[in-house]
């Protein structure tokens, strides 16, 4: 994502999801699929050929891609999985419904997830959906038989996310480019520091995990993160950290990750984590691991709700964080009684030495739900992005190809670390 101001530019890259009807009745972009029509045919005049007709399916890996013959910018993904005759139900559950999505969403799983349909004759259910070639997202699949309902990663995929149930990955194309998420060599990782934090803001005892960036001076660059499992686990930051300073995008960066958003916070308008990361955090990591961050780069991240407490933290104090990097900040959010987008209310003038704050969308985060009551999240970073720039905070939106999922979290970040770490 290139480095650019906001409002002209961003309001050009939206143009074809604002022409996006606000209700949408699932199926505008299902597709047949000549591979599964092949399958079809090949069981119609070969019922017992079934494990050739999964071979002829699955292999080399699924999702199978091909091109969209009425759209070159799109590609037909074909999604597949191999029940058993107790399997009465598949459903495909992945940012990439959005636009299937029949809103506004109040059953997840009816009106988000989309079903897969069982082959004649056979224990496969496919669906094949109309695709962006730029995207990248997880996928998972929710697996009905006589027990219940389970998810499932996809077993005939073998890119996945972190983890020990690290979800299945589509990747397109033209998506952005994964260098930069290969895991380090062994001998190369960064192993982390614990250290517990006993919090009277929080009222809890509080887990964070410390990287340093070998041979890093103390006052190097910090960037605080919220949730350890997402960042630690799932999509390891302090690898992504390591390959951006490596290439030399961004000079070598301590990282810390907290290990949750609490949340009760919510019911404090999220100002206990600011007190907690300007009071308590910070000071403990100077007494506790000899960091001596300095204020204009020391950046507060997280996604969704982390990034709307991120922001929030930031502006209450600016003596303290220098940038915010906020994915899919939940700024549609309200405390109760109030109407929706509640912090861009909030706003003062901007200090003479303001935060900076990095925002990031994803193109797909245009559903309606009962949570957001129709601040659709694109819409409400935008607000918040345009209410910060009229008080004179340096703010910008990137806006990625995908949606609410750490696939497009992990290059949102690696965007944001450059916006604001890097040369300008």
């Amino acid at each position: 994502m290139r480095r650019t101001g906001c409002r002209f530019w961003l309001l050009a890259q939206l143009v074809q999801v604002t022409m996006l009807p606000c209700a949408q009745a699932q199926g505008d972009r299902l597709q047949a699929s000549p591979l599964v029509a092949g399958i079809e045919t090949m069981l119609d005049e070969r019922p017992h050929a079934r494990d050739e007709a999964w071979r002829t399916l699955s292999q080399p890996s699924l999702p199978r891609r091909a091109p969209d013959p009425d759209d070159p910018d799109r590609a037909l993904v074909t999604f597949a999985w191999r029940g058993d005759p107790d399997t009465r139900g598949v459903r495909l559950d992945s940012v990439v419904n959005a636009d299937q999505a029949r809103q506004p969403v109040t059953d997840y799983v009816a009106d988000f997830t989309l079903p897969l349909q069982r082959i004649d004759g056979a224990d496969i259910w496919t669906l094949t959906l109309s695709l962006p070639r730029d995207i990248e997202a997880v996928y998972s699949f929710l697996v009905e038989d006589g027990s219940g309902v389970r998810r499932w990663s996809d077993p005939a995929n073998p890119a996945r996310l972190g983890g020990a149930d690290g979800e299945s990955l589509l990747r397109l194309d033209r998506a952005p480019p994964t260098a930069i998420h290969r895991p380090l060599a062994f001998d190369a990782v960064i192993e982390a520091r614990r250290l517990e934090i006993d919090s009277d803001a929080l009222g809890r005892r509080v887990g964070t995990q410390i990287y340093r960036a070998p041979g890093a001076p103390d006052d190097a660059p910090l960037l605080i993160l919220y949730d350890a499992f997402l960042w630690g686990e799932r999509a390891p930051a302090s690898d992504l950290l390591a390959r951006l300073a490596e290439r030399g995008t961004i000079p070598p960066t301590h990282l810390v990750l907290v290990d949750q958003l609490d949340a009760a916070s919510a019911d404090h308008a999220y100002a206990d984590q600011a007190v907690f990361v300007a009071e308590e955090l910070l000071p403990a990591l100077a007494r506790e691991a000899g960091l001596s961050p300095q204020r204009r780069t020391t950046l507060l991240a997280g996604a969704s709700r982390r990034g709307l407490s991120a922001s929030l933290t930031a502006l209450a104090r600016p003596d303290r964080i220098g940038g915010v990097i906020s994915l899919s900040g939940s700024f549609y959010w309200a405390p109760p009684g109030e109407t929706p987008e509640w912090a861009a209310r909030q706003l003062g003038d901007a200090p003479g030495e303001a935060p900076r704050f990095h925002l990031a969308a994803g193109r797909l985060e245009t559903v309606a739900t009962s949570t957001n009551q129709g601040h659709v999240m694109l819409d409400a970073n935008l607000a918040m992005v345009e209410a910060l720039t009229a008080r004179g905070y340096p703010a910008e939106l990137a806006v990625y190809p995908g949606g609410h999922d750490i696939a497009g979290w992990r290059n949102a970040l690696a965007d944001g670390l450059v916006a604001l770490l890097g040369e300008p």
